[in-house]
């Protein structure tokens, strides 16, 4: 068999490929390690919504049906908790419309990628549909041309 090709136990074939053609393979090590960034965007998200620590626990608690405490808020804010205490990554979403911010998504995304609020969201897809319409602008006076140019 081919160097890349495993067969398997269960009679299929797996393709192995060279770690260089993997998309992350230029990223250096630890590149992503998001842990400090989520700490300070969560603490710094927390801080700004004007909401208590007790509450955030409260709703967090009935809109993921888990039981989340005000001390699991606390751990997850301590500067003597970083790399110890980590916010499940299922209850970023509950927590992103608990505190109408998107920093703590933000935090979380490698370099380069970002998130939209709802309404940045309305933007973008504008943004989308005015380019599209002036690549079809563009081709329309590309076709004009070419029709009047090819009758004189």
């Amino acid at each position: 068999m081919a160097k890349n090709v495993r067969k398997m136990d269960t009679g299929l074939v797996q393709l192995s490929l060279p770690l260089s053609s993997l998309p992350t393979a230029g990223l250096p090590a630890g590149s992503l390690r998001r842990q400090e960034a989520v700490h300070e965007a969560f603490r710094a998200v927390l801080a700004t919504s004007g909401l208590t620590p007790e509450y955030v626990a409260s709703e967090l608690s009935r809109l993921t049906g888990n039981s989340i405490s005000v001390h699991h808020i606390n751990n997850w804010t301590a500067e003597s908790k970083i790399g110890e205490r980590h916010i499940p990554l299922d209850y970023l979403p509950a927590l992103t419309a608990i505190l109408r911010d998107s920093r703590l998504i933000q935090a979380v995304m490698p370099t380069g990628w970002t998130a939209l609020t709802p309404e940045d969201a309305a933007v973008f897809e504008l943004g989308k549909v005015v380019v599209e319409e002036r690549r079809r602008g563009r081709k329309k006076r590309e076709l004009w041309e070419r029709i009047n140019g090819s009758g004189a």
